[in-house]
């Protein structure tokens, strides 16, 4: 694709211009514009033989291992990054199973609930390992499409493979897509969009960039199916505590506890409130450090309970308020349980986001106002009667679902319009 092409282009020239060195012999310029040409052309052709050798001989060994029956050639593939990702796909693969579609759900997740989940026997789930191993075999993999929720194909780990016809990524969270990292969806083939925002976005960024053109079909959010299926079957438990408020930020550089550590938490714990805090699941993984450093800090509070659960339903269910930044959970809460949010209102850092190269900003920024409150974090001193104000207010409940119905795309039944896409995107590459 073009705007790749000139991202490898632009590299090659700055590995060449790296090194520069005396130059003690006259070249015309036809002879010398032949030889960096022919030098340019043996840099590129060894960029890309180094990074394909890995991937190939990982291959070799994942075959001559007996594992090549993973490379079978299926119609429908669908891959689960970790066990988070079951609540997404299990709407789907029920409703596969209903049609009698025949699916492959591939996991990097040994303890993926899929292997104990009651599925009909035309859904089959296998374990494919993590790393490098899997990576070997989404790479080399033989599928009319596969679906998955991982941002960055052909830019990260997970390259495109000329087995598979169609790449369909299926979004997971309610959030534009300004939140997700460079180039997060520029070489899938479809995009499932929940709402018309997201879709806008991804317009404007094949524009800027002459990417191809994406199949955005508005078909809503299968992972809000689960959640609020659940709540509906569990209704009667779904009970908030009073004085319960649960923290759950996102990770990463624009993260709450990345920038304002455990200010937030700890001021709600001294303000005499039940605190649940919630990191999001990653923060584990890539701010270890942080992590440690903030339990360190709150292990005085007896009223702060850390949520670790891969299943965050019984935090989001205790709570009467949540306070957040950015994350995709403010809609998890606000827009299955029905209850208000506070979001810190802070500058973020767009570098190495699609944030960066969108005009506009994002749609949660212009809604979650209407969900709650926003707060400026030099006035947190504020927050506890902000709270107080909120927990009383019962008109919440409505005002949220008219922004909902409003915002989402078949919020509570996406299954069946998410399963039509992929069949007909599937069968549209045959």
């Amino acid at each position: 694709m073009k705007f790749r092409a000139l991202r490898y282009a632009a590299l090659l020239c700055l590995l060449v211009t790296a090194c520069p060195s005396p130059a003690y012999a006259y070249l015309d310029p036809g002879t010398g514009s032949m030889l960096l040409s022919v030098l340019i052309g043996l840099l590129s052709s060894a960029y890309f033989l180094m990074r394909k050798l890995p991937a190939l001989f990982r291959a070799v060994l994942f075959k001559a291992t007996g594992k090549g029956k993973l490379l079978e050639r299926k119609h429908i593939a669908i891959y689960g990054e970790t066990a988070n990702y079951w609540g997404t796909f299990r709407p789907l693969l029920e409703e596969f199973g209903r049609r009698g579609e025949a699916v492959e759900y591939l996991t990097s997740s040994e303890n993926d609930p899929c292997f104990k989940a009651d599925l009909p026997d035309c859904i089959t789930c296998r374990y494919i390992g993590t790393g490098n191993t899997a990576y070997t075999t989404l790479n080399f993999l033989e599928a009319d499409a596969l679906v998955l929720t991982t941002p960055g194909i052909d830019v990260l780990q997970i390259r495109r493979s000329k087995g598979v016809k169609k790449y369909i990524h299926v979004v997971h969270s309610l959030s534009d897509v300004h939140s997700y990292k460079l180039f997060a969806f520029d070489y899938y083939d479809a995009v499932l969009c929940s709402g018309q925002y997201q879709a806008d976005s991804l317009r404007l960024l094949e524009a800027q960039r002459g990417t191809q053109a994406k199949e955005l079909p508005l078909v809503g959010c299968p992972y809000m199916d689960a959640l609020a299926a659940r709540r509906e079957r569990e209704k009667d438990s779904v009970k908030p505590e009073g004085n319960c408020v649960l923290v759950a930020p996102s990770w990463g550089k624009n993260g709450m506890l990345t920038r304002y550590g455990a200010a937030v938490p700890r001021f709600l714990a001294e303000a005499g409130y039940k605190v649940i805090l919630r990191p999001h699941p990653q923060s584990f993984i890539s701010e270890k450090p942080l992590m440690e450093q903030l339990q360190r800090e709150l292990a005085g509070f007896d009223n702060i309970e850390w949520d670790r659960n891969p299943d965050g339903f019984a935090s989001l269910s205790r709570a009467t308020v949540m306070v957040s930044d950015f994350s995709g959970v403010v809609f998890d809460f606000a827009f299955v349980f029905l209850r208000p949010v506070v979001t810190l209102a802070y500058e973020l850092d767009k570098r190495g986001f699609d944030a960066f190269s969108l005009p506009h900003p994002s749609w949660e920024s212009q809604v979650v106002e209407q969900l709650g409150h926003r707060l400026d974090p030099a006035e947190l001193e504020q927050l506890p009667g902000i709270i107080e104000k909120l927990a009383s207010d019962q008109s919440f409940p409505e005002r949220i679902l008219h922004i909902r119905e409003n915002n989402v795309a078949n919020f509570g039944k996406a299954a069946v319009p998410v399963v039509d896409a992929i069949l007909n995107i599937a069968a549209s590459g045959e």
